[in-house]
Formats: C-alpha cells, sequence, structure tokens
C-alpha cells in the first residue's frame, strides 16, 4: 500500500471513531513513529482531526466530516470479487439476491482494460469453500434475531435426537462450509452452538423471564478451564497445524515431537475426544486423566466392535 492510499485508509478508519497511534500502526503494519506522521501529514492537508492526549489519548475526526465516496482501486475490486465469489460457493447464504447485486455493481466498477486481468488473477486465486450440500431457510431469521435480540421457539435436530427449544441467538457465522448460530438456551440454562441447517421451525416468541443479565460461555481459552496435554509425533504434529484453534498452542520439543498445551471446557471433551482418536498413535493424551478415560472408552468400543 503507497503511502497516498494509507493516508485515504486512515480517513476512513477515523471515520469509525477514536484510534491510538498503536492501533494505527498495527492497522497497516507500519511502524508507530509513521503512523504520527501521516497524522501529521493529515492535519497538513486540512483534514480536521482531533488530538487527545493522555491514557485515553488518540485521534478522531471532528463530528459531521466524512470523505466522499470513493472510487476503487483494481485490487480492491478484485478482493471484493474474490470474497463475494467464494462466499457464492457456500450451499447457502444470507441476502443472496443482494449478493448478486452487489456482485454486478463490483463488476461495473472495474474499468473495461482492466477487466480480461480481474478475470485471470480471479481464476488463478481461490479461497477453498468446501461443498456442502444443505438448507438453511431461517438463517436471515436467526441473523435478525441476533441483531434485534429476539427470542425464539425453535425446533432442532441433533445428532442424537429432535428437540423444542427456546433460545437467543447471538452470533451467526459460517465454518468448514457450514453455518453455525451461537445462542443461549433457555432449556439448558447456557450458550450452545447449533448447525443452522439442523432448524427445522424457527418462529419469534416472548422473551422468558430472568434475574438479571444472561450468561456468557466462557472462552474457550479461558484460565478456569482444565489445562489440557498432548503429546504429538512428527505426524501428529502436520495434523493438529491444521487446525486454526489448536496450531498456536504447539510447543516443538527436542526430538521432532512437540508438546500440545491448551485450556478446553471440559463439556466439550466428547468432541475433543472424537479429534484425537482419528489421530491414531500419532496424539497421546498426557492430562487430564477425565480425556485420556473418554478416549480409552471409545476405542475400547470401537475394538470390541471389530472384535467380534
Amino acid at each position: 500500500m503507497n503511502r497516498i492510499d494509507r493516508l485515504t485508509a486512515i480517513i476512513l478508519l477515523l471515520q469509525g471513531g477514536r484510534r491510538t497511534a498503536g492501533e494505527i500502526a498495527r492497522r497497516f503494519e507500519v511502524s508507530k513513529r509513521t503512523a504520527f506522521r501521516d497524522i501529521e501529514a493529515l492535519c497538513e492537508m486540512g483534514i480536521p482531526i482531533v488530538t487527545e492526549v493522555g491514557v485515553n489519548g488518540g485521534y478522531s475526526l471532528m463530528p459531521n466530516y466524512s470523505l466522499t465516496p470513493l472510487q476503487l482501486t483494481f485490487h480492491e475490486t478484485v478482493l471484493l470479487r474474490l470474497a463475494l465469489s467464494s462466499i457464492s460457493e457456500l450451499a447457502q447464504t444470507p441476502f443472496q439476491q443482494e449478493r448478486e447485486s452487489l456482485l454486478a455493481k463490483i463488476q461495473a466498477l472495474i474499468p473495461d482494460q482492466h477487466k480480461p486481468e480481474t478475470e485471470q488473477i480471479l481464476q488463478t486465486l481461490h479461497l477453498n469453500i468446501p461443498n456442502r450440500s444443505y438448507t438453511t431457510p431461517f438463517i436471515e431469521q436467526l441473523l435478525e434475531g441476533a441483531r434485534l435480540e429476539q427470542w425464539f421457539c425453535v425446533t432442532y435436530h441433533s445428532a442424537q435426537r429432535t428437540s423444542q427449544q427456546t433460545i437467543l441467538p447471538r452470533h451467526v457465522y459460517s465454518s468448514g462450509g457450514f453455518w453455525y448460530c451461537d445462542a443461549y438456551s433457555q432449556d439448558h440454562q447456557e450458550e450452545r452452538t447449533y448447525r443452522v441447517d439442523r432448524f427445522t421451525a424457527v418462529y419469534v416468541t416472548n422473551p422468558p423471564e430472568h434475574n438479571g443479565p444472561l450468561p456468557s460461555r466462557l472462552p474457550y481459552k479461558h484460565p478456569s478451564h482444565p489445562e489440557v496435554r498432548i503429546k504429538l509425533t512428527a505426524r501428529g504434529i502436520l495434523m493438529m497445524e491444521r487446525n486454526p484453534y489448536f496450531s498456536e498452542a504447539i510447543k516443538p520439543l527436542d526430538n521432532e515431537q512437540a508438546l500440545l498445551c491448551f485450556r478446553w471446557p471440559p463439556a466439550e471433551n466428547d468432541w475433543l475426544a472424537r479429534l484425537l482418536l482419528s489421530f491414531g498413535s500419532d496424539a497421546e493424551i498426557l492430562a487430564p486423566e477425565t480425556l485420556r478415560t473418554l478416549v480409552r472408552q471409545m476405542a475400547q468400543e470401537i475394538a470390541n466392535r471389530y472384535g467380534e
């Protein structure tokens, strides 16, 4: 990014609210000294930047100041095309009609002389989205419910059974080609994760009575969770590095092996145990003992099935 583009981007960033020099430096991968110089340059150009000193200080724009709409650069339009085309590979997405109209508008922004080059780049650059076959008729309803803090009565088909629940959606996101919804479950009195395509009915209901704010699920790495320690072989390291959650917790040892250490909620041990079973002898659980016991029981069930 050249300096002119960075200065423009800083103005757009400040339109969203106050930022510190450190935040600006990290956002654009420059030094704080460069960030200070950029702010000084913007002030010399007549941009009305307000400087607040002190521990909680930072930079912001004068109220009611904003840039007029800017024309996208060639690489910016390529990135937008790439993002939209990747989203289109999901089996279902929210706002499908709007997505197609936006794609047409972005295509119209690209100058004719750059269109062949754009298509060439998009043919060589690809985000891998798993190909799934499912429907999510309630995804926009859940998304709107999360925004408006609406409660829903739902029918949900899990791996074990079909149940009726009252939930409050909090987040909707995509992972591994599926859409998921984090929601507080009134029936279970905790926040849970639901696969959106497994909802078979969703309709608005009145909020249940609660004394005080609803509890949120603790982060997976919260210090109150037990520590999990797993020894990995060289092959196990390669397999575990594919997982974005665990890859940062891998600590290499001297003998081409590694130790995987992280905090994990016991309620999720069933999922973790099934994952570790797929590693076979390339992952050895050292702690906690409850997880070791669970994996041993699962392995014994598999051995019994094939021992007949």
